[in-house]
């Protein structure tokens, strides 16, 4: 895993190689190794940059060094990610003549580049970003993995410049990048969570889509879509031939991404999808793996336990880190720098903190992420289908139910948002409501008329791609399309790559991610019971204890924290004079939700803490204030 940062302009201006190093260092944390940059004049006129930060974990020797040039001469290439199967590529390219004079993955794709073109996409399994400057063709070809494991932010002006970074930090170091809000996505965040690619809470700066490359070529960018989850014929396999499938596709996935020539391991929360990893990957190491699991100080909600279990049964070389509320809001302030956004998840502080210490024994860790979305595991898979119901009709729009509810956690409360709206037609608003902290109307209601009136339209004029053949399909669909790639695997990448460590995600290898789109609908979700097939293909590696215990997820207790510990550090926030006169909300609706908290009578943890975020966002980001 590293960073990379590049450019290509017509404008003169300064010192372009003192620009590159600083955007490449702006990003040090992504490749401590080493850093190196190249500056090209190109026969179509100007500059381009190419600097890389390096993580070494294929290779160490200095033949990995990037950015790097082929032994033809013709392509040079600057490259974050892992190819899991370049072994077996580069076997092949060898048979066919050509020549390698490094162990990397890196030349393998350069070599897959010279021979098949844009199309060496189609050949990789692996996660990636990667950008190859093409002299013959005189272009910069840009790629990202098919389901969006890696980033790639891009900014493009006309006539003056494309310039592209692993994080968008590292752009706002190049002369011609404005920082400014993109207002539409900054109201996307506040309804979805998230903001939607190919938008960035920046105006002007672009994420590029998961299954897409461009092409930067005279001056015209060019944006190609060279992957979806396009397989959706149902499989004629009987259910236990699809669990058989599973089981081969799941153990290829992470015997390929075991291989590392640095120390590895793997994240252990006690649930199900990374307990099954731990047990594969057991099987599969000649000695100990080495786990590591994050919990609470006196906390009812910890999974230490479960992972202990797991922990246990294989033997693993474990470690278990605590954190407390203070620990919490002390990182607050550089979680959101990491991600250069407000930050969706509570759960985006622990994953930083036992980062930091996993670092210290391994640099690579093999983790869950992906099968909730592809297999069915939210509750919300199961209860969506039950909208036709009487229940599903009435109990939520209960007003005895309803007050009931306002004072339960916040899960409570987004099940009666999702149920108030099972009539809705339109899919995206329904699935939506399931995650989100504030419906569409919570929105528009709590902006200011005159933001409202300026910036509410460009967010609800925004259309997003929903395919499948049933509502299971859907759903499934756009959870891996949107809440996957745009919060998930962010808040994965940035939260172990500030750490310097490689998060490897094998449940999103893509052959089986295109298997669980072919499988029928009751393979996944059967009733009320969810990923039905992985909790079966489970059985033989793990106790039925972990493999059908409820789904907690790292719960943070903030509804009590925002009450007593985290108190003043809220107040000082969303009550100041900063906030209120930044003119997005209606301060006094603002107050009187956070009131309602404070003095228990609402819940309203999820929609504190987003305003949070976006307050500590705002002040540090677009004010470019200090830590206070």
């Amino acid at each position: 895993m590293c960073g990379l940062a590049g450019f290509h302009t017509r404008v003169p201006r300064g010192d372009y190689a003192e620009v590159l190093a600083s955007m490449i260092e702006e990003i040090h944390h992504r490749g401590p190794d080493s850093d190196h940059l190249e500056l090209i004049e190109p026969p179509s006129g100007g500059v381009i940059g190419l600097g890389h930060k390096r993580l070494s974990i294929i290779d160490l020797s200095d033949n990995g060094i990037q950015p790097m040039t082929s032994a033809s001469g013709k392509t040079t290439i600057i490259f974050n990610g892992e190819i899991y199967n370049y072994r077996e590529l580069r076997e092949r390219l060898t048979q066919e003549g050509m020549t390698f004079r490094t162990g990397t993955d890196t030349e393998v794709i350069l070599n897959l580049y010279e021979k098949f073109g844009e199309d060496c996409l189609r050949h990789l399994n692996g996660m990636f970003a990667f950008a190859i400057y093409d002299r013959d063709k005189d272009q910069i070809f840009v790629a990202r993995d098919r389901l969006g494991v890696r980033p790639l932010f891009y900014s493009y002006e006309p006539g003056s410049h494309f310039a592209f970074a692993s994080e968008l930090k590292s752009l706002f170091l190049f002369p011609s990048v404005i920082r400014s809000i993109n207002y539409g996505a900054l109201i996307g965040y506040m309804r979805n969570r998230y903001a939607s690619y190919p938008d960035t809470v920046y105006d002007g700066l672009r994420k590029l889509e998961p299954g897409h490359y461009l092409i930067y070529r005279q001056g015209q960018l060019t944006n190609v879509r060279y992957w979806d989850i396009e397989r959706f014929d149902k499989t004629d396999m009987s259910f236990e031939e699809a669990q058989e499938e599973l089981d081969r596709l799941l153990r290829d996935s992470i015997r390929l991404r075991m291989i590392s020539d640095v120390p590895f391991g793997a994240y252990l929360s006690g649930g199900l999808d990374s307990s099954l990893i731990v047990a594969i990957m057991s099987q599969m190491s000649g000695q100990p793996v080495k786990t590591f699991s994050v919990g609470l100080e006196n906390s009812r909600y910890n999974e230490l336990g479960y992972a202990k279990v797991v922990s246990d049964l294989y033997r693993t070389d474990h470690q278990e880190f605590i954190i407390n509320s203070k620990d919490f809001r002390d990182t607050i302030y550089k979680v959101i720098h990491y991600r250069d956004a407000p930050a969706s998840e509570t759960a985006d502080i622990p994953m930083l903190l036992m980062s930091q210490q996993a670092k210290k024994k391994v640099s690579v860790v093999l983790t869950g992420e992906g099968c909730d979305e592809l297999f069915g595991g939210y509750p919300k898979y199961a209860f969506d289908g039950l909208r036709q119901t009487f229940w599903g009709r009435q109990v939520f729009n209960n007003s005895a139910v309803s007050g009931l509810v306002n004072r339960l956690p916040y899960s409570f409360r987004k099940a009666k948002l999702a149920y108030s709206s099972l009539s809705i037609q339109d899919d995206v608003k329904r699935y939506n409501n399931w995650f989100a902290s504030f419906s569409e109307d919570q929105v528009g209601a709590l902006l200011s008329p005159g933001f409202k009136d300026a910036h509410y339209p460009a967010f609800s004029a925004r259309e997003f791609e929903i395919r499948g053949h049933s509502n299971l399909d859907r759903m499934l669909y756009y959870d891996t399309k949107y809440w996957l790639s745009d919060n998930l695997l962010e808040r994965a990448d940035r939260m172990m790559m500030a750490a310097s460590i490689e998060g490897r995600v094998p449940f999103l290898d893509y052959r089986l991610a295109e298997f669980a789109f072919r499988l029928k609908d009751s393979y996944k979700v059967r009733g009320m019971r969810r990923k039905f097939i992985v909790k079966k293909a489970a059985e033989k590696y793990l106790p039925k204890s972990i493999i059908h215990r409820k789904k907690i997820g790292f719960y943070m207790p903030i509804a009590d924290w925002f009450r007593t510990e985290m108190k003043d550090f809220v107040t000082d926030h969303l009550l100041s004079s900063a906030f209120r006169n930044r003119g997005i909300f209606q301060a006094d609706k603002v107050e009187s939700m956070l009131n309602a908290h404070l003095n228990g009578i609402t819940n309203h943890e999820k929609e504190i803490w987003m305003l949070l975020n976006l307050e500590i966002w705002l002040r540090t980001s677009i004010d470019r204030r200090p830590n206070l």
